[in-house]
């Protein structure tokens, strides 16, 4: 069951040159070092195919497995990296600009899956019906479903 089609960002410091781009074509970013997630994490798996698309493969110095950190880490300027939407709600956010990449199309969906065949307990119908209504009622707030 899909849950929300999120957009994926470039994100840069405010200083980077791309940072007053209204959107970009993902292969300007091509020379740029990304600060990404260690490899085998779904999420790294998805921006580089994204990076390939756009005919280059990223050049990665950093890799971190936690999220938070990779915003620092470029707002210290130290290189770019993607940045899904729903990150960005986040309360306490490095200073970085998102900048929306106009080709390729960088979303991703977000969705729940069990197998209709096999017996679901009653926690988890509760637990897939608040998470179908917390998308569709609390993060619909912040996003166009």
């Amino acid at each position: 069951m899909p849950l929300l089609e999120e957009e994926i960002f470039l994100s840069v410091p405010p200083s980077h040159h791309l940072a007053k781009q209204k959107s970009i074509a993902l292969h300007e970013a091509a020379n740029e070092p990304f600060i990404s997630r260690t490899s085998g994490y779904g999420f790294r798996d998805v921006t580089d195919e994204y990076c390939r698309e756009a005919d280059f493969e990223p050049y990665t110095p950093i890799e971190l497995e936690e999220a938070g950190a990779i915003l620092r880490i470029v707002e210290m300027g130290m290189g770019v990296s993607f940045t899904p939407q729903l990150s960005l709600l986040r309360q306490s956010m490095p200073k970085t600009v998102q900048i929306p990449i106009t080709y390729p199309n960088c979303k991703r969906t977000i969705g729940i899956a069990w197998k209709k065949t096999h017996y679901l307990s009653q926690a988890a119908i509760d637990f897939r019906e608040f998470t179908s209504g917390f998308f569709k009622h609390e993060v619909s707030q912040y996003f166009y479903l």
